[in-house]
């Protein structure tokens, strides 16, 4: 089946991924189970189905992304089947700088998509994810213009990644050198040539625009969740401020690449800036919970359900094909 990492292994890498979701959680409902409960209380069943939508929104238009960026490199997958593989992905979100996520890749090849192809895709959607995430870090700055140069900088390292994978000299340069070089160095200069050549191809005009788009909605609607979360535990602050609260938060957490989806630098972030506006240490504590809950945590729970039944669906089938 799916080449590279057997049955096995795959089981335990999700098994992994389910354990540490649940030492999350436990630490979360220990950190002050009893306000925790009363904010749930406050959300209520609406709020929490709201939120938790708005999360489920999140995934579905990022998955759209994915999907139309495959169909730019030529590959067409069945919807409910490649939608399955790319929740599948988030089991593994918790993997340093969310590497894991190209777990799909292994699931995608089987469908005859490159490694190349799928990794392509994954960079590109980070990329923008993070021109994203700028874009809404900076509503914060209509009310507080003291977080320009953080945005400053990160503006200029988002251009100056755009540009150079945009660059057609890059490519030729790399093949070149591969050319000139032998083993595993020419191999891996020959895979990063033929991977900036596929991502170049999803940031010509159209594609980028699509992507930015769909990328600004995406993430709006988790932003939008975490003001319904700061409203219903009385944080005053407005709609575009708690978005650029969770973008810098997002930042801050992606700029920690070496820690697991920026597990411990978000949270941190999140609840300072919290804190900055007015809201005391404990509920910004309880309100960075219960977004990390609704946004992290939920992914890759649903990666994990999907994983399993990926799992199931491929032995099902290794049995109703055996002789």
């Amino acid at each position: 089946m799916i080449d590279g990492l057997s049955a096995g292994k795959r089981r335990i890498l999700i098994a992994v991924a389910l354990v540490i979701a649940i030492i999350y959680v436990v630490i979360a409902l220990a950190t002050d189970a009893e306000q925790l409960e009363v904010a749930l209380l406050q959300l209520g069943i609406s709020g929490c189905i709201l939120v938790l939508g708005l999360s489920a929104a999140n995934y579905v238009l990022r998955f759209l992304r994915w999907q139309y960026y495959l169909g730019k490199l030529g590959r067409s997958l069945p919807t409910g089947r490649h939608f399955a593989y790319y929740l599948a992905g988030f089991a593994f979100t918790v993997s340093p700088g969310k590497a894991g996520e190209a777990v799909r890749s292994l699931y995608l090849r089987d469908h005859g998509v490159t490694y190349t192809e799928s990794i392509a895709a994954l960079f590109v959607e980070r990329l923008l994810d993070l021109c994203t995430m700028v874009l809404l870090a900076s509503l914060i700055v209509v009310d507080h213009g003291t977080y320009r140069p953080l945005l400053g900088g990160v503006i200029v390292i988002a251009l100056v990644a755009m540009i150079t994978v945009c660059q057609p000299i890059l490519p030729r340069w790399l093949d070149a050198h591969s050319a000139r070089s032998a083993g595993r160095v020419a191999k891996v200069a020959r895979v990063l040539a033929n991977l900036l050549r596929s991502s170049r191809t999803l940031l010509h005009p159209r594609p980028l625009s699509f992507g930015m788009v769909l990328g600004l909605l995406a993430w709006g609607a988790e932003g939008i969740g975490f003001f319904i979360v700061c409203h219903t535990l009385h944080i005053a602050v407005s709609p575009s401020t708690a978005t650029g609260i969770y973008a810098i938060a997002a930042l801050a957490g992606s700029a920690v690449f070496f820690l697991p989806a920026g597990i411990g630098g978000m949270e941190i972030v999140m609840t300072t800036l919290l804190v900055e506006q007015g809201a005391t240490l404990r509920v910004a504590i309880i309100a960075t919970l219960l977004c990390r809950l609704a946004t992290l945590w939920f992914a890759v729970l649903l990666g994990i359900a999907s994983a399993l039944g990926i799992e199931f669906f491929n032995q099902s089938k290794r049995i109703r094909t055996a002789p």
